[in-house]
């Protein structure tokens, strides 16, 4: 069994990033806090059936009306308590309100973004995690398995881990950001065409420019950029056409990512 929260992968790029997977107790603090809001928001919808209910009691019906909305309402409890974890797992990358907090998200296990089937797969197969009670299986298999996996992580192929809250120190940044230019300009849509990963990717290649292989190192920051001009859609202003111009267009791309960051 292997005890250390990390794993390595490697991008298309050939570059190897590690990511921090998250443990047992950050997940159960995100859980708890999903719980929370689906809880409340259960109460305020059995809170308007019964007002309901009661209205409609009042009126002289045909047929008794409280089977139809104890129906209507555990239909929509049911969609509440699966759906909202697609949903906003789907929709914010991988993160719900709860995973937000305790700073985690879901990705593929190749560093991807997660999609909605990961997102069906993973948040259909939760209620498997409660067997035999109390999550048992869930921890069980998250204390286990080597990535930190529980069963519906195993089978949607995703993996959760932990947010890189700490930037990097001050003087690199700067060290990183002198490189930018102000040729090379992103707008949102360029910028939300990236994975999560992207801006890990882009980082550590800028933190390990100066050390690496004059040949190997040109090659790969022109295959990057490449990359990330047909990722993000963007036309360069400008050719890039020698290893110094590729440079600055990545180092570009992770400055607007940052501000984009700040700004959100």
């Amino acid at each position: 069994m292997r005890w250390a929260d990390e794993m390595r992968i490697e991008t298309p790029e050939q570059i190897g990033v590690d990511l921090e997977l998250s443990g047992l107790g950050s997940r159960f603090v995100a859980q708890i806090i999903d719980w929370f809001w689906k809880i409340l928001f259960t109460l305020l919808l059995a809170l308007v059936c019964g007002v309901a209910a009661s209205l409609l009691g009042k009126v002289d019906l045909p047929d008794d009306p409280s089977v139809l909305l104890i129906s209507v309402a555990v239909s929509l409890i049911y969609i509440l308590w699966l759906g909202a974890g697609i949903y906003c797992e789907t929709m914010w990358n991988g993160q719900t309100p709860g995973k937000r907090f305790a700073g985690i998200r879901v990705i593929r296990q190749g560093g991807g973004p997660i999609d909605a089937r990961s997102a069906c797969v993973r948040n259909f197969l939760a209620v498997a995690d409660f067997l035999p009670g109390f999550y048992l299986l869930g921890a069980l298999l998250i204390l286990l398995t080597s990535n930190r996996q529980r069963l519906g992580d195993l089978a949607a192929g995703t993996i959760v881990v932990r947010e890189r809250s700490a930037g990097a120190a001050p003087d690199e940044d700067e060290h990183l950001m002198a490189h930018a230019s102000d040729a090379f300009r992103f707008s949102p849509t360029h910028l939300k065409a990236l994975a999560p990963g992207d801006r890990a990717i882009i980082r550590s290649f800028l933190q390990r420019y100066e050390g690496m292989d004059p040949d190997g190192r040109n090659r790969l920051v022109f295959r990057m950029a490449d990359g990330f001009v047909q990722k993000t859609g963007y036309v360069p202003t400008i050719d890039i056409d020698d290893s110094h111009t590729a440079r600055a267009f990545l180092a570009s791309l992770l400055r607007d990512l940052d501000e984009l960051r700040r700004h959100a």
